[in-house]
């Protein structure tokens, strides 16, 4: 009981934490604000995380361990490998769109030289991703289906890079556009046309 107890405690902190690091960056988080938001005992954050840096480090992995899942489960039935990559946009666009926290953090990461994501030893992050596109292109080479010079690694890069960028500038670009890029069909537009210039160079 007590066991359980700590880890619903624990999961308090954790979830009150991301969501000030999303918002203030770890420079600019307070252990005050993370402890209130939770409702803790600020030494309780001590006892269990040590320090407000320590605390980050967890929720950043916490943070890319959640896109691992996701990875994890994509399907990766290549009987049709337009639909396969047309699918993983689509889903890599519903995934930030859930998980917008997500975006957040890694921005401010990036801002940050990613010095405490190296430090985490989170090294293979798109190993699956990777893999699973690499095999759907082989896969639609062999079919005839994919230019033979396609490259994977490329498509990979695009595939990740069109879709975070979209939600990192989405309330910059939703003003500057006056349209609302979070609306669910804007999404669903934008996921199809990032999936037609992919599908359009691996079949060119």
């Amino acid at each position: 009981m007590k066991q359980k107890k700590s880890e619903l405690t624990k999961q308090r902190i954790l979830e009150a934490a991301e969501a000030e690091f999303s918002e203030k960056g770890v420079f600019g988080a307070r252990i005050d604000s993370i402890a209130a938001s939770a409702g803790v005992n600020k030494r309780m954050i001590y006892e269990y995380f040590l320090n407000k840096e320590g605390l980050y480090k967890t929720v950043l992995i916490n943070v890319y361990n959640r896109i691992s899942l996701w990875e994890s489960s994509l399907a990766g039935d290549t009987d049709d490998p337009v639909k396969v990559i047309r699918d993983l946009v689509h889903s890599y666009f519903e995934f930030l769109t859930k998980n917008q926290s997500f975006v957040r953090i890694l921005l401010w990461e990036n801002l940050n030289g990613a010095v405490v994501l190296k430090d985490s030893g989170q090294s293979d992050l798109k190993a699956v991703v990777l893999q699973l596109i690499s095999r759907v292109i082989a896969d639609g080479k062999a079919r005839g289906v994919f230019r033979a010079d396609a490259d994977e690694y490329q498509v990979t890069m695009s595939l990740l890079n069109f879709a975070f960028s979209y939600f990192a500038n989405v309330h910059t670009l939703s003003y500057v556009l006056s349209s609302d890029l979070l609306d669910e069909a804007k999404i669903n537009e934008r996921a199809g046309f990032i999936s037609d210039i992919l599908i359009k160079y691996l079949t060119a």
